[in-house]
């Protein structure tokens, strides 16, 4: 099969019939290449045809590391079409990291200086794909001589994107870059052609991008030096950009690069995101050159976004460049506006990645332009009907951003018919809605609450069965706090009677988990409210004793939750019902779960059953009805930053000191969170009561305790194993026993990084375990975190740890070695 075509043994693989069949073939096809590579009198023909296998292995995701040497030997061959495949597999089967990288550097200096302008096209490619710092250091000048010697735009072309390349790889190589090269270019006519207009753009995005780091890098160096040259000496460039970018939106500038009537879209958007990232990086480093040129740019974008044909993908992508550029650079108002209706008109498409970039990218604009985002509520609005739910992820999100008091009615009847027509695969974003719709009435206190009211009974009504009981918990909390108890009750009793009239049974289902949880709190709470109010066929204490009965018959051990507030609620309602055989009906729930095999549920049960048999007028003081609850707001997020990926720790709300009394939910109602105590008792009152000291005490020992500043400090004993421009690494060696080592990496950022993540390797007859990164994996510059290392097995303690981390919006990764004296 080895000796076989490429096209024989792609054949073989796609017919196999089953996933062993195939196996056998690759694994039988990879031992016999691995066998003729290593056969030095194969003919070159031949060798091709198995490095061809190979690559396809690669594409399978097999393993072909056997064959990386073989890439370098058909790169260092005289035959064009052996350099060719050479150059390509290389490009798969390498990558930046690997330490073949050092044999190739020979070749490609030797490559670049070839007669042949395809050899030094092939070696320019793979520079650029495969070059570490130190390859793009070393090979560096002979890309230079090229971009001065050469007269070929081809190769010039090839040149600049090389170097385009490089920068982004290593950015201290601006010290040597000369911006002049572009300037002559730019200007040069015979040279300049479309590919070297594009590479050109290329190479100075990369110059900007990386401009950043490299001034970071100077600074820490030398904090009075000044590198803002670079980029001065890139302005002359300006005027010649803008014209060019002018001509093609004014007259078709290149016919032959027309697309759908619309002139060269791949050169406008390379040209409109250069521009842009001219602007913010002159105009954050002061250079003033660039002011004269604010007001025609302006004027361009004008022209860009009224002239463009937006009907078209190649039209939408030019607009959706010169949007971002508008936002970016904080342009006048009336372009902000034409920005946002250039986006409006997106949503009003049919494409569905039109949609999806307009519904995004007004997301992130709504702080500038929050009124003429209003504009287009309309099609915001028809995209949470849209079949694709990343289409309605985003219109959700943006319907939350643009939310207030003005249209808050309006859109939250929207968002309510959302919520009908969604199905249990929308779960998250049912979740999302019904959080999001609790917070937007905790701000918006001037709206009628009664109709909050009504509107958080309807979505508890359509969604409980697929929401959590954390927005379950939200919802009482706001039935709980209404202002207008006349109105609640009455609220309530439509609740109870959904709930017991048989009749009425279809219009909730047993799984409306969250339903019954909200029935039986509010049983407990305000069934004596509402029997005072009247008692008929469907609300009387029978019936609610009755449902309280069949809903602990309905739970089982999946539903203990459930069942806490149905203790709660039966040791409350037996407060306000004056019927024997119903008051007996409780207390036998209570009974039944004396010898619960769930400790919680079974404690709870028989401290019921005790206050059971207290007096009537005991009772009543005990399961008084529960206070305002005073939930903490947090900080309000910029409605720009607002996603569906929140995390659960930015959700969570601060330990409230009433949970210490055990009830197991933080807004289930019952004696615990009652229990000794007023209305209008404080939660340290309430602490010394129970415990019998001084609530003060008590409170600022947890307050202190929960508040203290989590700042850790490098131990003295620790030995610092590597140290660059951006982060600092120390190792303390905790213990070091037969088999079993604790060690602890302390980590202390320069400046300000993000993401950051250890890789640790060890030898392979040890075994490593990482814990967490505490206290974050973000530090501020000065900041120090810290990981715990265990490491098992045995021979001679030693690391290798790679840290990846994101700083100044950019990636960076950083390896080093670290032998112990110790050994396992």
């Amino acid at each position: 099969m080895a000796g076989s075509s490429l096209r024989s043994f792609i054949k073989d693989v796609r017919s196999a019939k089953t996933v062993a069949e195939e196996r056998a073939i690759i694994t039988k096809a990879s031992a016999k290449i691995r066998t003729k590579l290593r056969d030095d009198h194969l003919p070159q023909e031949k060798r091709r045809n198995n490095i061809q296998k190979l690559l396809y292995l690669y594409v399978l995701g097999e393993k072909t590391h056997f064959g990386q040497v073989e890439c370098i030997n058909l790169i260092a061959s005289d035959d064009f079409a052996d350099k060719r495949l050479g150059y390509l597999a290389a490009t798969l089967l390498l990558d930046g990291t690997q330490d073949l990288l050092t044999l190739l550097t020979n070749l490609l200096n030797n490559d670049l200086s070839h007669p042949n302008r395809y050899v030094v096209s092939l070696a320019l490619t793979t520079l650029g794909f495969l070059s570490s710092s130190e390859l793009a250091r070393d090979l560096y000048p002979d890309v230079e001589n090229i971009l001065n010697r050469s007269k070929d735009p081809f190769l010039v072309k090839k040149a600049l994107q090389c170097v385009a390349k490089l920068i982004l790889k290593d950015a201290t190589l601006l010290e040597v870059f000369q911006p002049l090269y572009l300037v002559s270019l730019l200007q040069n006519r015979s040279i300049c052609t479309h590919g070297v207009l594009l590479s050109i753009t290329k190479v100075l995005q990369s110059i900007l991008s990386s401009y950043p780091q490299y001034q970071n890098s100077i600074k820490q160096e030398d904090s009075t030096a000044d590198v803002s040259g670079i980029v001065t000496e890139l302005v002359p460039m300006m005027p010649e950009l803008l014209t060019i970018l002018q001509n093609l939106n004014t007259k078709n500038f290149e016919p032959e690069f027309d697309i759908q009537g619309t002139s060269d879209p791949f050169l406008q958007c390379e040209l409109l995101c250069t521009l842009r990232m001219f602007f913010q990086v002159c105009t954050s480093i002061s250079v003033s050159r660039i002011d004269q040129y604010v007001n025609k740019f302006g004027d361009l974008l004008t022209q860009i976004a009224t002239n463009t044909d937006g009907s078209k993908n190649c039209g939408q992508a030019i607009l959706y460049e010169t949007v971002r550029t508008i936002f970016s650079l904080n342009m006048e108002q009336p372009l902000r506006v034409l920005g946002i209706n250039i986006l409006g008109k997106f949503l009003s498409g049919k494409d569905n990645n039109s949609k999806y970039v307009g519904l995004n990218t007004l997301l992130h604009v709504v702080p500038q332009e929050p009124a003429a985002v209003q504009r287009h509520r309309k099609f915001i609005s028809r995209c949470l009907r849209d079949p694709d739910t990343s289409i309605r992820k985003r219109a959700l999100e943006l319907s939350f951003a643009i939310l207030d008091e003005a249209n808050i009615k309006e859109l939250v009847e929207e968002l309510i018919e959302f919520l009908k027509k969604a199905s249990e695969d929308d779960k998250s974003l049912i979740v999302y809605t019904v959080e999001n719709l609790v917070t937007a009435f905790n701000v918006n206190q001037s709206v009628d609450q009664n109709w909050k009211l009504e509107t958080l009974v309807t979505v508890l009504k359509l969604v409980g069965p697929f929401i959590t009981a954390e927005p379950v918990s939200d919802i009482l909390i706001s039935i709980n706090n209404a202002t207008d108890s006349r109105h609640r009750n009455e609220v309530v009793r439509d609740m109870l009677k959904i709930s017991l009239d048989k009749s009425r049974q279809d219009e909730v289902t047993e799984d409306n988990v969250g339903w019954r949880i909200a029935t039986i709190w509010c049983i407990g709470e305000y069934g004596g409210a509402v029997l005072q109010g009247g008692q008929d066929k469907v609300v009387s204490e029978s019936s609610l004793s009755e449902y309280l009965v069949q809903q602990q018959k309905l739970c089982d051990k999946s539903e203990n939750k459930i069942l806490h507030y149905i203790l709660t609620a039966t040791l409350k309602l037996s407060t306000h019902i004056n019927d024997p055989g119903c008051i007996e009906a409780l207390r036998q729930i209570v009974v039944s779960h004396t010898k619960d095999a769930d400790l919680m549920i079974q404690t709870k049960s028989v401290q019921y059953e005790v206050i059971f048999r207290q007096p009537s007028s005991v009772k009543k003081v005990i399961c008084e009805a529960m206070p305002k609850f005073e939930k903490k707001v947090e900080p309000e997020v910029p409605k720009n930053l607002v996603t569906l990926s929140r995390t659960k720790s930015a959700q969570q709300e601060p330990p409230d000191v009433l949970d210490l009394l055990g009830d197991d939910a933080g807004t289930s109602s019952g004696p615990a969170k009652s229990a000794d105590s007023q209305p209008q008792s404080s939660p340290a009152d309430l602490l010394a009561d129970i415990f019998g000291t001084d609530g003060n005490g008590i409170i600022d020992a947890t307050s202190n305790k929960i508040n203290a500043p989590q700042t850790l400090q490098i131990p003295p004993e620790s030995v610092k194993v590597h140290e660059s421009a951006s982060v600092d690494c120390f190792v303390r060696l905790v213990s070091c026993s037969m088999g079993i080592a604790q060690l602890e990496l302390y980590l202390k950022s320069k400046e300000s990084i993000q993401n950051f993540q250890t890789f640790c390797a060890v030898p392979k007859t040890q075994k490593l375990t990482l814990s967490q990164i505490h206290p974050s994996n973000s530090l501020e510059a000065g900041q120090v975190a810290r990981q715990n290392l265990k490491i098992t097995g045995s021979g001679k303690l030693k690391l290798r740890i790679k840290l990846d981390f994101m700083r100044h919006g950019t990636n960076d990764n950083q390896q080093f070695d670290h032998k112990f004296d110790q050994t396992l």
